[in-house]
């Protein structure tokens, strides 16, 4: 008869341990996902942080393992390919999963529980062109691998391209969104800063924020002082 482990010899606490410190840990400075996604709930993630959560924790360990294993494979080829390549925008950083040296090329390799996809999710291709901005390249490629894909093309890939002024324009805006997330954390108000609530691209990252009612509070607010401005 197989059960569930309960007892004190599981494994399980250790290794929600082992996450925690491992992955729980704030990062220093910004990084262009900070930017992407919702620069407000980063000022306040900054400003009041909250230990990950497990489910977090499942999402962020099931991509790092299949980066993992992608990564491993491409390190067969150094002469082509670097790993996790560091590149910077004044004090904002980010780290390229795969970087074609010879074709100026980032790679980004995600993983999506979907059978099929047709187009690039908004946010990995905001995060993609980022990155296109910040070396300067032409062309670049998003390469997934679909969990829930039980035949012989799991991996789909897309390729991206931008022309030179698409990238100055996401330049200015990594700027203006890292400007006004430094201003926020160091005037402890993230009001000041950047929210996706009205986005439909992204707001449904709201749903699941901790910080989701104090968005709320502070919009209200700001909607309140739009009118009396006759916006």
């Amino acid at each position: 008869m197989t059960t569930e482990l309960k007892t004190k010899e599981s494994i399980l606490p250790v290794l929600y341990n082992a996450l925690h410190e491992e992955y729980g840990q704030e990062r220093e400075g910004i990084h262009v996902s900070d930017l992407i996604y919702c620069p407000r709930k980063t000022a306040f993630q900054k400003l009041k942080p909250l230990p990950l959560t497990n489910l977090q924790l499942n999402f962020f360990t099931s991509g790092k393992a299949i980066h993992s294993a992608l990564q491993s494979l491409v390190k067969k080829y150094p002469e082509r390919f670097e790993i996790e390549k560091e590149v910077h925008l004044g004090d904002i950083s980010a780290h390229v999963d795969i970087y074609d040296k010879e074709n100026n090329v980032p790679i980004e390799a995600k993983s999506a529980r979907m059978k099929s996809i047709d187009a690039p999710k908004k946010h990995n291709l905001a995060q993609l062109e980022s990155y296109m901005s910040i070396l300067g390249s032409d062309r670049g490629i998003i390469l997934y691998q679909l969990l829930l894909h039980f035949d012989d093309k799991p991996f789909v890939e897309f390729e991206h391209t931008m022309t030179k002024e698409q990238r100055l324009i996401k330049i200015n805006k990594l700027h203006t969104d890292a400007d006004l997330l430094k201003k926020g954390i160091e005037e402890k108000d993230p009001s000041i800063v950047r929210h996706i609530a009205y986005d439909k691209d992204y707001n449904w990252l709201c749903k699941s924020c901790a910080f989701s009612k104090e968005c709320e509070t502070m919009r209200t607010k700001e909607r309140a002082a739009d009118m009396e401005r006759g916006v």
